[in-house]
């Protein structure tokens, strides 16, 4: 146990018994794996991330050999040779945890399923982290998106898009799909017209990898952050979403997906139609669930304990921030704050923890300034706030 103490993702990813775990785990594997996360709990985050990397190899049901799961990795290593992907390889190792789970989630996807006679071109990802808004289009070129809530429509066949008001041709070959990503910073939104027909509101602190156009049986996009889907109907090609865990699968319906990697949870809000969720476990003990959503329900998965909550809900209260307004009933005022920092992108603190368990319900209009915002939640619960100097904001028991 000792020799995985100083362990990096990359070196997880190359140990037998490691990769022995997630593809065949024993008792033996869970109950090793668990103590030393125990022992060690600043590697569970390496951990994590490892194991995001081997989930992406991963198709449907199917499981990757230990030998197939290190002939694609080991493709990443040899593929660093290369000055296209040598800094994807250095972003692998180096990046802030949100950009390396995401880039390596992607590039796994991409190689295994490059694996099966199937192409994309995944986008080169970019080292300097995700504080800009911006598309990353399949050639490496970056379109910056200036504006705080931007729109962005794909062509039918994907080879052309506009930007607001400005059109981009992307250059393809005819029947391959191209991935595009699209990163959304704190602070801003972004609506996205997939090729398909489908709507995408990506809400702050979120990112998009998807084709230009697709291709293939099935209509998938990778997500990070929040996003409300209008998908379009397509009985022949599923639309699903994948996150790092849980997938949702449609064929056409209005839902939300939250699955901000800094939150202990992560949530499905279904609107209209049906949607059905895979819910990934965690080897012998967890298996995956499978779950399927009716209107008005919302689905909540505890990240720690794996434990699912069905609810029957209100569903404006979880898609209003599409239209900057952000309603809530009976909310913690910890977990609101969070939600008003992506939006404005700023920092909030308690001064007292306990503050924070103050229930807020009512409607506020994210139009307004940070500050009046805060005026008009200290009406509700008895707080107080200030500004300091470098403009974080700090809340305080009144």
């Amino acid at each position: 146990m000792e020799k995985y103490k100083n362990y990096t993702p990359e070196d997880f990813l190359a140990d037998d018994y490691f990769i022995q775990w997630l593809n065949d785990p024993t008792e033996e594997h869970e109950k090793f794996w668990k103590s030393f996360i125990e022992e060690f709990p600043e590697r569970k985050v390496n951990v994590e991330q490892a194991k995001f990397i081997v989930s992406m190899f991963q198709h449907e049901h199917e499981k990757l050999s230990l030998d197939e799961t290190y002939d694609i990795w080991n493709g990443v290593l040899r593929s660093a040779k290369r000055p296209k992907v040598r800094k994807l390889v250095r972003m692998l190792r180096y990046a802030a945890v949100l950009l390396l789970m995401f880039a390596s989630g992607a590039l796994a996807f991409y190689l295994y399923e490059n694996s099966r006679e199937l192409h994309y071109d995944l986008t080169e990802l970019n080292e300097s982290g995700s504080n800009e808004a911006k598309i990353i289009l399949s050639d490496g070129s970056e379109v910056s998106l200036e504006q705080k809530e931007s729109a962005i429509t794909y062509g039918s066949t994907g080879s052309q898009l506009i930007v607001n008001n400005d059109t981009i041709n992307q250059n393809q070959l005819e029947g391959r799909e191209y991935m595009n990503k699209v990163i959304i910073p704190y602070g801003k939104k972004s609506m996205i017209t997939l090729s398909d027909g489908t709507k995408v509101w990506l809400n702050a602190g979120s990112q998009l990898v998807y084709p230009s156009v697709f291709l293939r049986k099935k209509r998938e996009v990778m997500l990070i952050g929040e996003a409300y889907f209008d998908v379009a109907k397509n009985k022949e090609k599923p639309f699903i979403v994948r996150t790092s865990d849980m997938n949702v699968q449609v064929l056409g319906t209005r839902f939300d997906v939250s699955a901000y990697p800094e939150d202990d949870f992560v949530a499905a809000i279904l609107e209209e139609g049906s949607v059905g969720l895979e819910i990934k476990g965690n080897g012998v003990i967890q298996k995956d669930q499978q779950i399927l959503l009716v209107p008005n329900q919302k689905l909540t998965l505890n990240r720690e304990s794996r434990e699912t909550t069905l609810r029957v809900v209100d569903v404006s209260m979880y898609t209003s921030w599409k239209e900057g307004v952000l309603k809530s009933e009976s909310e913690d005022l910890n977990r609101l704050i969070k939600m008003i920092e992506r939006y404005y992108n700023i920092h909030i603190s308690l001064k007292d923890p306990l503050v924070g368990a103050y229930k807020i319900s009512g409607k506020l209009d994210l139009e307004k300034s940070p500050e009046e915002v805060l005026n008009i939640i200290k009406l509700t619960v008895p707080i107080d706030w200030a500004k300091k100097s470098n403009g974080d904001f700090i809340v305080m028991k009144k």
